[in-house]
């Protein structure tokens, strides 16, 4: 393993044939580029499948259209109107979870925000999800939800998972509630990093998320989009390695970022644990809506 990528597990870490691992690098290395190269962004038109394929193999696919610009105007209407209430406000803002010019608020759960549509995850977005936590036991639901603003002026954040365990986990579902050009410093991604659950396929990619930790860099292609349109919504595997990059616009740069986990892992992250009273209790009545076993939702006959 340290023939194979040098120093990835220390110093003193025992060589291993480099031969042994050569594919799985290389199997990295094309899968990166094929995501870069080809994009990751699919349209509703194309349906589920298309968009379960690129999250699978990339980590992060981005679902165009996928949210109704009028219905995303109530969110945003909704939202103002938590703002001016600034007792309430203060309440669910966390400035404690994020850094390098990141903050969040927690959602309360109260209409509209107690809908699923509502956070980004309609019927296509639900079931990808569905699609996507097979691999983990295919259980899952909310872990919490929150606006997240890069502020103007956030410098580069350093590359990181959000999550240091294994893939098929914990997924965000980020939807752009403006539109998001280069100089707002979109996510840049890693594709086709974190820690794989199949055993035959653990050792290389624990192997190269070490490298990259010890690099602070990608180990093949890397992708940030150019652009992403108000209403985009991006679906990344939190073990996949990412950052926000520096938001030099003028501008802040507000998301609405959900995260989804699989059973019973919201509790075993323990995200929320610096989070206020106030926002622990709307995330436990999120959780208990919109929990195991699929969000809230008995799971479709056509699904």
């Amino acid at each position: 393993m340290a023939t194979f990528l040098p120093g990835a597990f220390g110093a003193k870490t025992a060589p291993a044939p480099a031969e042994q691992f050569a594919p799985a690098l290389q199997a990295h290395h094309d899968c990166a580029d094929r995501c870069v190269s080809e994009g990751i962004a699919v349209s509703v038109a194309d349906g589920a499948k298309k968009a379960v394929d690129t999250l699978q193999r990339c980590g992060v696919v981005q679902l165009l259209g996928a949210y109704d610009l009028s219905e995303l105007d109530q969110f945003q209407k909704a939202f103002d109107q938590l703002k001016s209430r600034e007792k309430a406000y203060k309440k669910l803002l966390d400035t404690k979870q994020l850094h390098d010019g990141r903050y969040q608020v927690y959602l309360p759960f109260t209409k509209p925000f107690s809908s699923r549509k509502t956070l980004g995850v309609s019927d296509l977005v639900l079931e990808v999800l569905r699609s996507y936590f097979l691999a983990s036991g295919g259980s899952f639901g909310i872990d919490h939800v929150t606006v997240l603003t890069s502020s103007s002026g956030s410098a580069n954040q350093s590359l990181h998972p959000d999550v240091h365990y294994f893939k098929g986990l914990s997924v965000s579902v980020h939807t752009a509630l403006q539109d998001v050009p280069a100089s707002m410093g979109p996510t840049f991604f890693c594709p086709c990093t974190g820690e794989s659950l199949t055993r035959e396929d653990w050792p290389p990619s624990a192997a190269i998320k070490m490298t990259i930790l010890k690099r602070k860099d990608c180990l093949a292609a890397q992708f940030a989009p150019s652009f992403t349109a108000r209403g985009t919504v991006t679906i990344y595997d939190g073990a996949m390695f990412h950052k926000g990059l520096e938001n030099g616009s003028g501008r802040d740069r507000p998301v609405l970022k959900l995260e989804v986990a699989a059973e019973e892992f919201a509790e075993r992250r323990n995200y929320i644990q610096l989070a206020s009273a106030a926002a622990k209790k709307q995330v436990r009545r999120f959780r208990e809506a919109m929990g195991p076993p699929y969000f809230g939702e008995s799971r479709r006959q056509d699904l």
